[in-house]
């Protein structure tokens, strides 16, 4: 290991370990540590990831999502498609919603909403997790 970078596997973030060795089912949790490291903990045991930053606009939230997750350019930034991508995984997924509580102090009717359908998806299959740092 290189001197000043730490082992991913050792992330800061129990949440994302306990997702790795089974010991914590997916969901929605609040965690701390660094985002980079949760993800790469997670994408290393086999999850797609994807680290949405920080954002105030349901606009730029959805922006970033798609960017993120390498969604289609026709992905439409509303709720129902949102469950119809979210639906659509066929491999664990794990979103990393860095600095969430910017969008939801900005937006807390809209934050609300996403992360109702958020939370609906991680009682599904494939496994489908939220991080929010």
């Amino acid at each position: 290991m290189t001197a000043g970078r730490r082992n991913p596997q050792q992330s800061s973030s129990p949440e994302a370990r306990a997702l790795v060795d089974g010991s914590r089912t997916p969901g929605v949790y609040r965690v701390l540590g660094d985002q980079a490291d949760i993800a790469s903990t997670l994408r290393q045991a086999g999850w797609v990831t994807a680290v949405v930053p920080p954002t105030s606009s349901p606009e730029a939230f959805y922006a970033a999502l798609a960017a993120g997750l390498g969604l289609p350019g026709y992905f439409g930034a509303n709720l129902d498609a949102l469950w119809d991508v979210l639906t659509d995984l066929e491999r664990p997924t794990a979103l990393v919603l860095a600095e969430w509580s910017t969008f939801a102090r900005a937006r807390p009717e809209r934050w609300e909403r996403i992360l109702a359908v958020l939370s609906e998806r991680t009682e599904q299959d494939p496994a489908f997790a939220v991080l929010l740092t």
